[in-house]
C-alpha cells in the first residue's frame, strides 16, 4: 500500500514536470516565432524605406538635370516643387533606416541642401523672378552631387537582391562603433542597378485621354467578319479557332492561332469597328539576324497591311532579342500624333511580329481640325537653355496631363552626353515638359 502511494506521487510529479516542460517549450516556441515575425516585419519596413529612398534619389537626379535645361519660369517652378517633395520624402526614408549619421553624412548633406535650396527657388519663382547665372551654377553642382549619391544607393540595392538582411546586420562592431549595415552603406562606390523599373516605351506611350472610345466606329461586325479581319496573308497562321468574347470596356471577339512551327497566338478583334486590339504569339528567340532598322520596317509594314495608314515609328528599344516599336499616326507626314499610338513587338532573329497593343489608338484616334502653330520653331527653341544642343525640332500633338491635347514643338536634344526630349506649346510658347532618356545595359527608359 505504501509502495502504491509512492508510485502515485512519482507519477504526479513526473506528470507535473512533463507539463511544465511542455509549457516552457510552447512558450519558447511562441516567443521565438513572435521574434521571427517581428524581425520579418521590421525587415519589410527597412527595405521599403530603402527602396523608396532609391526611387527618390533617382528622381532628384533626373529633375535636377531637367531644371538646368529649362528657361520657362512656370516649368522651372513645377520642377522645384517636385524636387522639394522628393527631397522631403528622401529625408523621411533616411530617418526610418538604422544608419548612424556619420555613415551617410554626404547623403544627408546633399538631400538637405537640395531641399533648402529648391524651397528658396520656389519662393523666388512664385514672385516671377528669373533664376540667376549663379543659381544655375549651384543647380549644376547639386546635380553632380546627385549623380554621386545615386551611385551609392543604387549599388547598395544589389545587396538586397542577393538575400542581404538589414535586421541581421544591425549589430555594432565594438572596435568601429558602427553597425554592419552602416559600414556597408558608407563603403558603396560604384552603381550596379538602375531604378525605376525599365520600360520599353517612348514619349506619351500610355496616353488614354478619353473616357469614351473615339477611335472605333459604331458599326458592329459579326464573328465571321471579325475572323476575316485576322488576315491569313498578314499573320501567316496555319489554323484559326474562335475562342469566345470578352465583354469589358472593349467588346472583342477572341481567336487562337496556330503556326507552322507549332507556336500559338491569341488575337482580340473589337466588335465595334473590327479593330485588332491586341495580338500575342509565343516564340523562342534564336540567333539574332535582324537589325533594329529592319525590325522597324517590319513593324511599319505590318501596321500598313492591317489597314493602319500613316503610321510612323517614333520610338524603339530592344531587350532580350525583341525590338519594341511605337508607331504614331502622322498628319501630312509632318505632325506626329502621340495619342494615336500602336505598340508592336518584333523578334530580332526571324523578324516575326509577335505582339501588338492598340488600346491608346482605339481610344484616341479621330480626325483633327486644321492645326497651325502660332510661333516658329526658332522661338520654341529659346524656351530651353543654350547648353541644350537641339538637333531636331518637329510639330506634334501631345496629351495634356489630365484632359485634351496640345499642338507642340518636340525638340530632340543633347547635353553633356545625355539625350532629352523637350516640348513647347506651339500656340503660347510655354515650355510644357522635358523628358530625359536614361540609358541602361538592358535598354532605355524615359523619365
Amino acid at each position: 500500500m505504501k509502495q502504491s502511494k509512492i508510485n502515485i506521487v512519482l507519477w504526479v510529479v513526473s506528470a507535473v514536470l512533463l507539463l511544465t516542460a511542455a509549457a516552457f517549450a510552447i512558450a519558447y516556441f511562441v516567443t521565438a516565432n513572435n521574434e521571427k515575425n517581428y524581425k520579418n516585419q521590421l525587415e519589410f519596413v527597412y527595405e521599403k524605406s530603402f527602396y523608396e529612398l532609391v526611387d527618390n534619389v533617382n528622381n532628384l537626379e533626373v529633375n535636377l538635370s531637367k531644371l538646368n535645361s529649362a528657361n520657362s519660369k512656370s516649368y522651372q517652378a513645377d520642377l522645384v516643387d517636385k524636387l522639394v517633395q522628393q527631397s522631403n520624402q528622401a529625408q523621411d526614408n533616411l530617418a526610418s533606416l538604422p544608419i548612424d549619421e556619420q555613415s551617410i553624412s554626404k547623403t544627408i548633406s546633399f538631400i538637405n541642401s537640395t531641399n533648402g535650396y529648391c524651397t528658396s527657388l520656389a519662393v523666388q519663382l512664385a514672385k516671377g523672378e528669373a533664376l540667376t547665372d549663379d543659381q544655375k551654377y549651384s543647380i549644376e553642382a547639386l546635380y553632380e552631387s546627385a549623380q554621386n549619391v545615386k551611385q551609392e544607393v543604387n549599388r547598395f540595392a544589389t545587396l538586397l537582391t542577393n538575400d542581404y538582411n538589414i535586421v541581421e546586420n544591425v549589430k555594432f562592431n565594438s572596435q568601429m562603433n558602427q553597425s554592419g549595415f552602416s559600414k556597408q552603406f558608407s563603403a558603396l562606390e560604384e552603381p550596379n542597378v538602375e531604378y525605376p523599373q525599365l520600360i520599353y516605351d517612348g514619349p506619351f506611350s500610355d496616353s488614354v485621354l478619353n473616357k469614351e472610345i473615339k477611335g472605333l466606329s459604331s458599326e458592329e461586325i459579326t464573328k465571321v467578319q471579325a475572323q476575316e479581319v485576322v488576315k491569313k496573308e498578314v499573320f501567316d497562321y496555319k489554323t484559326i479557332q474562335y475562342d469566345g468574347m470578352t465583354d469589358g470596356k472593349f467588346v472583342t471577339y477572341n481567336f487562337v492561332l496556330t503556326f507552322a512551327d507549332d507556336s500559338t497566338g491569341y488575337v482580340q478583334v473589337t466588335k465595334n469597328g473590327g479593330f485588332i486590339l491586341s495580338y500575342n504569339r509565343t516564340h523562342n528567340i534564336e540567333h539574332f539576324h535582324k537589325s533594329q532598322e529592319e525590325c522597324v520596317q517590319i513593324a511599319e509594314k505590318f501596321a500598313a497591311d492591317l489597314g493602319l495608314t500613316n503610321m510612323k515609328s517614333v520610338w524603339y528599344a530592344d531587350a532580350e532579342g525583341y525590338l519594341y516599336v511605337n508607331l504614331a499616326y502622322t498628319i501630312d507626314d509632318k505632325i506626329v500624333v502621340y495619342p494615336d499610338l500602336i505598340k508592336i513587338k518584333v523578334a530580332m532573329d526571324k523578324g516575326l511580329v509577335v505582339g501588338l497593343e492598340g488600346m491608346t489608338y482605339a481610344y484616341n484616334h479621330t480626325e483633327r481640325a486644321a492645326l497651325k502653330a502660332a510661333i516658329t520653331s526658332a522661338q520654341a527653341e529659346k524656351q530651353v537653355t543654350p547648353e541644350l544642343d537641339v538637333q531636331k525640332t518637329t510639330l506634334c500633338i501631345i496629351p495634356n496631363e489630365y484632359v485634351g491635347e496640345t499642338l507642340a514643338y518636340e525638340m530632340q536634344a543633347t547635353k553633356n552626353g545625355m539625350q532629352f526630349y523637350a516640348y513647347v506649346d506651339a500656340q503660347t510658347g510655354e515650355l510644357i515638359r522635358i523628358m530625359r532618356v536614361v540609358e541602361t545595359d538592358d535598354g532605355n527608359l524615359l523619365m
